[in-house]
């Protein structure tokens, strides 16, 4: 399920209760392509197929968020 609020609410919550750093974007939106990583976007793959990229509210609360989902753009360099 994608939900800006939820994940970003989720995201750090997981960093808080993991004492992990908290790398993505307070706002969620990309510093470096503009987007939202908790919102999903679907693209095509060098195989001509379409996939979905972005953060899922179960993703942003079970796993630390280091980079852009959209553009791989690297939070923690």
């Amino acid at each position: 399920m994608f939900d800006v609020q939820k994940s970003i609410t989720a995201q750090k919550k997981y960093c808080q209760e993991n004492e992990a750093p908290h790398f993505a974007p307070e706002s969620g939106n990309c510093w470096s392509c503009h987007r939202n990583i908790y919102t999903p976007i679907e693209k095509t793959g060098w195989n001509g197929g379409t996939y979905t990229s972005g953060i899922t509210v179960e993703k942003a609360g079970t796993e630390l968020v280091t980079g852009c989902p959209h553009c791989n753009r690297s939070y923690c360099d």
